[in-house]
């Protein structure tokens, strides 16, 4: 049996069994595969880790019940492995951009990629393509506690940052995923990186960035590749996708977020890091 068939047979386990425990020693084990080799297998072709995958999974199921029932938010979230409905709320935010309550008010309605759908993506990108089939997402103000810095010299910035946290841990940081936000004016460009906060002061060190609130077209990038083809193909989506978006701009600058979350892991394959292109509808559409 091939990797692929594996992983596939993997994501129909895990899909079929969403209302079970589970974590990655015991689908190796059931599936055959040491731990440690499984979850790194899984990670490489599926782009994440085992448990961000289930919990993802389980979150989208949640989108269906929020959408499709009415049973209570309390009850859903737990039914989906969270004791209360303030960790549910924080997951779910995390990943949505809205709590459980604003996306049943909003009517959305969810979109639960099949299996196969997401085994074409996955082998799609392990040959070197990027599947041009982005999230779109909505996030609220960002508030970006960190230093800015040249944009071709970004490592340096990103050094400076991690040595000023090491100092002076930020208080009232969101999370620890780390946000990269990249603006251009003309063939110059400057980064601010750091950590989203809350509205609580910080310490002066830091400066905030602080970007609106808005939709995005989330593509996931994969680090090993380089970015060079990856960024053609974004841009290609941004002039020819047919939902009738264009790229947002922040006043006369382009600007795009890179998010690095758990499933970044430096150069490693199967490391990937999310770029949000903002985007609107054309005018003509509006």
């Amino acid at each position: 049996m091939s990797h692929f068939e594996s992983i596939k047979e993997a994501l129909e386990y895990i899909d079929h069994h969403l209302d079970e425990p589970m974590n990655y020693e015991t689908l190796a084990e059931h599936f055959h595969f040491s731990p440690y080799y499984f979850h790194r297998m899984f990670a490489i072709i599926v782009g994440k880790t085992i448990t961000v995958h289930i919990r993802d999974r389980r979150l989208m199921q949640a989108c269906r019940q929020l959408s499709e029932t009415d049973k209570s938010i309390i009850h859903i979230g737990m039914d989906h492995g969270y004791n209360s409905a303030q960790s549910f709320s924080r997951a779910f935010k995390d990943v949505y951009g809205l709590s459980p309550r604003e996306y049943r008010e909003q009517g959305l309605i969810p979109d639960m990629v099949t299996v196969d759908e997401m085994i074409k993506k996955f082998t799609n990108r392990l040959k070197g393509g990027i599947y041009v089939n982005p999230k779109i997402i909505k996030r609220d103000t960002l508030r970006i506690a960190g230093v800015s810095g040249d944009g071709n010299k970004t490592w340096e910035v990103w050094n400076t940052f991690e040595q000023l946290n090491k100092e002076t841990p930020l208080k009232n940081k969101l999370s620890d995923h780390g946000y990269e936000i990249r603006l251009y004016d003309g063939d110059t460009s400057t980064v601010h990186v750091g950590f989203a906060v809350s509205e609580d002061p910080v310490d002066a060190p830091y400066t905030i960035y602080q970007i609106p609130s808005s939709k995005y077209a989330s593509f996931d990038v994969y680090v090993a590749n380089g970015y060079d083809s990856e960024n053609n193909a974004m841009n290609e989506w941004v002039h020819s996708n047919q939902e009738g978006y264009s790229e947002r701009t922040l006043g006369n600058s382009h600007y795009c977020v890179e998010f690095y979350d758990e499933r970044f892991h430096g150069s490693e394959a199967g490391s990937i890091v999310e770029i949000w292109i903002p985007i609107e509808k054309k005018k003509e559409d509006i």
